[in-house]
């Protein structure tokens, strides 16, 4: 008995043991999660998969269930006639009945599919929560790629057509393509909530009103696809899927003429179907490129901008790298550039020499941080250009291998010609899409390729107008049209340069001192450029408080001027001096004490806290001048709040 308890003992003991194990793993595997509730608002990372993904999703689904709807109505195999010639040119092909269960399954897919699509959108419009929502959208997707795999298996395997009177037709490659598309969507989206478990953002769509405008855009261009589809199938006594590739290629603007209306109402319907498909079109490019420019913007730029400040503030620490001392030498000019001055109190006190000298410390400052805005904007045409060539090559290349394989007749050069020539929607029509699997696939293609490298070539067009614009202006000024005293500037310098060089050789010096005279000589350019400015800078540091009246007209103006400014439509920049007026306008109406005394002083900082003026810095990370606003809108919310707290001051 003894023995028996004893056994129970360690029994349950090593069952104990074990089950602690099991619960250290499992606290373990779910300690790496951390689900945010839909409220919080915390820094959010992994912006692809928070908002790439779900609009690359949301904007590709319906297209998924287009290729779904054109493998439902028509059949799937295809009897060839090789005696009759179709209005494309190629042989006439007549579809006969799939097996009743192949159409139901279908038509099981194609709900399940476009469930897929309303509980996406009921997520995106937060009508179900993302919890619930986001998991049967992938549900979905999923069973509708199952149901498509096993029917494609089950045709090829049991009802496949026999060649070579008979081959499979659009509308069963537009299954397969269908397929393939629901199960990546079905991925990308397993990796939203991937990131979302691990707490990288909370239960939500974080999209804003142009994403969800251009997902609104694409769904009602595909549905209007969809529509021509119908229609033209029946005007034009054609195949659905063939009136979809019609449709596509119409709105589209490729125009290969392989398929064409012929009666008079098929033409006529062209008219207002064309319209408003380009309208749509246009709608949807426009769209893409305020995407473009927004991932641009917050994503690339301020922290491309934001990682230079950095590494101008930390020179003196010692960290920076090899490329970080090479962009401090070319644009700090006197001494490392550290964070330390705050605000503008030279304003309110201190003597004439010591605001002038804090003011010039303020504009080495000002300089290095309008430096690596000035590189930051080179940065940005380039990179356009970079990744415009790259994205075309791959959608060029890879759109050419695709129809390479599945257009037999084909060069890979020919290939090449023809997806060129339909990217840039030229359409000659001497090469066209043939073959039932070739159509479906171009539609396809299509439809995501040329939207997209429309936005993409108006971004690199800027790089490449700016650079063509500064050299016809520059041949301009030495041919046609020169500026005046361009020449005889000209001949000045050369002529100085050449009395240089002869006085050197007289005096016998050599090379290296005739650069240290020349160095020498661009360093008193350069410090008379500068002495000429400290004259305004001079003035600003001995210009007199003004009165509470003056103060008043003084900030009229500032605002007029900062109006004209912001809605002249041209990205204006403020020199230091313009800075330092709008400053002194902005913070004199903090001043409630003695004009000439601390106490004014005094008030100015605490004013500062509670109008929001926080102590920022040229080159620090409340810099105006990284702000997403134009400097004069910056400007003038500042003015207009200067001046409503100068109001506020004047008594009735």
């Amino acid at each position: 008995m003894s023995q028996t308890t004893t056994l129970d003992h360690a029994t349950s003991s090593k069952k104990a043991t074990a089950s602690r194990k099991d619960n250290s793993g499992w606290s373990k595997f779910t300690s790496k999660f951390h689900m945010r509730p839909p409220d919080d608002d915390e820094p959010q990372d992994w912006w692809f998969a928070s908002t790439a993904i779900p609009l690359a999703a949301a904007t590709t689904g319906p297209l998924a269930s287009l290729m779904a709807i054109v493998a439902l109505v028509s059949p799937w195999r295809s009897n060839i006639l090789y005696d009759q010639e179709g209005v494309d040119g190629t042989p006439v092909q007549v579809g006969f009945a799939d097996p009743r269960w192949c159409v139901a399954l279908n038509a099981t897919s194609l709900a399940f599919g476009i469930l897929g699509n309303f509980f996406l959108l009921c997520n995106f419009t937060r009508l179900v929560r993302y919890i619930i929502a986001l998991p049967v959208s992938i549900f979905l997707w999923m069973v509708s790629t199952v149901i498509l795999i096993g029917l494609t298996v089950s045709m090829h395997l049991h009802h496949s057509p026999i060649p070579p009177n008979q081959t499979y037709s659009q509308a069963y490659w537009s299954a397969v393509i269908s397929a393939v598309l629901y199960f990546l969507l079905s991925t990308i989206l397993m990796i939203n909530m991937l990131g979302y478990f691990l707490g990288h953002y909370p239960q939500n769509f974080v999209l804003t009103s142009d994403q969800r405008t251009l997902i609104l855009q694409t769904t009602s261009s595909v549905v209007w696809l969809a529509i021509g589809g119908v229609i033209f199938s029946h005007v034009m006594d054609i195949s659905y899927a063939n009136a979809v590739y019609f449709s596509d290629i119409t709105i589209l603007t490729v125009g290969f003429g392989d398929i064409t209306p012929t009666t008079a109402l098929g033409r006529g319907l062209v008219f207002p179907y064309a319209v408003i498909g380009i309208v749509m079109l246009g709608l949807v490019i426009s769209s893409i490129h305020r995407f473009i420019q927004q991932i641009e913007r917050q994503d690339v730029l301020l922290h491309h901008a934001e990682r230079k400040r950095r590494a101008v503030v930390r020179q003196s620490d010692g960290t920076e790298s090899g490329a970080e001392i090479d962009f401090q030498r070319r644009y700090t000019r006197r001494k490392p550039i550290v964070s330390r001055i705050h605000a503008f109190t030279w304003i309110a006190r201190g003597s004439t020499l010591s605001k002038l000298t804090q003011m010039k410390e303020e504009r080495d400052r000002f300089d290095a941080m309008r430096a690596i805005q000035t590189e930051t904007v080179r940065y940005r045409r380039w990179m356009n250009l970079a990744i415009s060539v790259l994205v075309f090559g791959i959608m060029w290349a890879v759109g050419a291998v695709v129809f390479w394989a599945l257009e037999h007749d084909l060069t890979y050069f020919e290939a090449l010609y023809f997806c060129f020539t339909s990217l840039l929607t030229i359409g000659y029509g001497d090469i066209t899409p043939t073959t039932n699997a070739a159509r479906p696939v171009f539609v396809v293609w299509s439809l995501l390729a040329v939207p997209t490298m429309t936005s993409l070539i108006s971004k690199m067009s800027d790089t490449l107008v700016d650079g063509y614009q500064r050299v016809t202006n520059g041949v301009a000024d030495w041919t046609v049209l020169p500026q005046s005293g361009q020449y005889s500037a000209a001949i000045s310098q050369w002529s100085g340069t050449v009395k240089r060089i002869f006085r050197s050789a007289l005096s016998g010096s050599s090379e290296s001192d005739f650069e240290r005279g020349r160095q020498g000589e661009q360093t008193q350019s350069a410090s008379h450029v500068r002495q000429s400015s400290s004259l305004s800078l001079e003035s600003l540091a001995r210009s007199p408080r003004p009165t509470t009246h003056r103060l008043g007209q003084q900030l009229v103006l500032a605002i007029q001027k900062a109006i004209k400014d912001a809605v002249s439509g041209k990205r204006k920049r403020y020199s230091y001096e313009e800075w330092v007026s709008f400053i002194r306008l902005i913070q004199f109406t903090h001043v409630k004490g003695d004009a000439d005394g601390e106490d004014g002083d005094e008030s100015i900082r605490l004013d500062e806290d509670e109008y929001g003026l926080l102590n920022w810095d040229w080159i620090g990370q409340h810099s105006p001048m990284l702000t997403e606003k134009t400097e004069p809108e910056w400007v003038l919310d500042r003015l207009c709040e200067s001046l409503g707290r100068l109001l506020a001051r004047v008594e009735p």
